[in-house]
């Protein structure tokens, strides 16, 4: 492996058998088959050991199994409003938004965006979506293990750097507490878009969205946080970015941050040989460490959860 590697979302995801389970998905949604969803499973079962650590294919596969389960099972498995709220946005006007990204993300209908820069938007905007907020997260990634680490308590605030569409904003604004803060900061509006109706739906009063783009900084100008938080961004930041701008953005990190403040970050790291590694970008812990350590930044401590991911909390000094 690569020290570093970034690659597109779909790294080491499009194979014949995850087209073919694709192709069981849109026959269950389309014709309400429940033979195609059992087909869908079974190929599941057997590639996501192998092909897809942390992908997209679990996600489908908890879809596929949420058609099979009773009406009382389903109801039970949608209690969490933030699972049910993941549900509605791929099951409304009949599955719309699920077909449109089993249909682009395997190539299976020509989209006449399909070459242009919003159509490469919306792929990526679905992509990013059912990644992050997939139901069955926390199996893969063992985010409560994550989020014990994080030294923040109630009354502070928190930066959640990338947020997406709200995994861990909404977790962090539990931590938190009513007293707390949380900052939910991306460069892609549909995703605050989302955490703002689901803040309003849900009378969440401590979550507040920011719109970083174009991403070289944070976009905290004058507010101060006791946590910054990034998970699954900095290899873009690492790999893609120009000196000066990943500068500009470590900066506004630092300078958002209290004195003594912390910075946690969380990425896809290497793994050991016959490994699966994580399904797309990776970048090596002590790149970012030494990286971190000239930005003015001392690693305190470091978690390996699952041997796919690292944990590095640093403090401000």
């Amino acid at each position: 492996m690569s020290l570093i590697h970034v690659g597109s979302n779909d790294s080491f995801a499009i194979t014949p058998d995850g087209i073919q389970a694709g192709r069981y998905m849109l026959e269950m949604l389309a014709n309400n088959n429940r033979s195609a969803a059992q087909k869908a499973v079974a190929i599941y079962d057997q590639i996501i050991p192998r092909e897809n650590y942390g992908g997209e294919y679990s996600a489908l596969r908890w879809f596929a199994q949420l058609f099979l389960m009773s009406n009382q099972e389903k109801q039970k498995a949608l209690q969490d409003p933030f699972v049910a709220s993941f549900y509605d946005f791929f099951a409304d006007n009949n599955f719309a938004n699920l077909k449109e990204y089993v249909k682009r993300k395997y190539l299976l209908q020509q989209d006449e965006d399909q070459l242009t820069e919003a159509g490469r938007n919306r792929a990526i905007f679905l992509e990013d979506f059912i990644l992050f907020n997939n139901p069955t997260r926390e199996a893969w990634e063992q985010t409560s293990k994550v989020l014990a680490a994080i030294p923040v308590s109630p009354g502070q605030t928190i930066a959640d750097i990338g947020s997406g569409p709200g995994y861990y904003s909404t977790r962090f604004s539990q931590k938190v507490g009513v007293k707390g803060q949380v900052y939910s900061i991306d460069t892609v509006q549909q995703h605050l878009d989302y955490i703002n109706r689901y803040i309003q739906r849900q009378d969440i009063t401590n979550i507040t969205t920011i719109n970083s783009y174009p991403g070289t900084t944070i976009g905290l100008e004058g507010k101060q946080v006791d946590v910054a938080f990034m998970c699954s961004l900095y290899h873009n930041i690492y790999g893609m970015s120009t000196a000066p701008d990943r500068d500009s953005f470590v900066q506004s990190i630092k300078a958002a941050l209290k004195p003594g403040g912390t910075l946690v970050l969380v990425d896809n790291g290497l793994v050991e040989p016959g490994q699966l590694p994580y399904h797309g970008p990776y970048v090596a812990k002590e790149l970012i460490v030494h990286q971190f350590r000239f930005y003015g930044f001392k690693l305190k401590q470091e978690y390996a959860f699952i041997p796919q991911r690292y944990v590095l909390i640093f403090e401000k000094v």
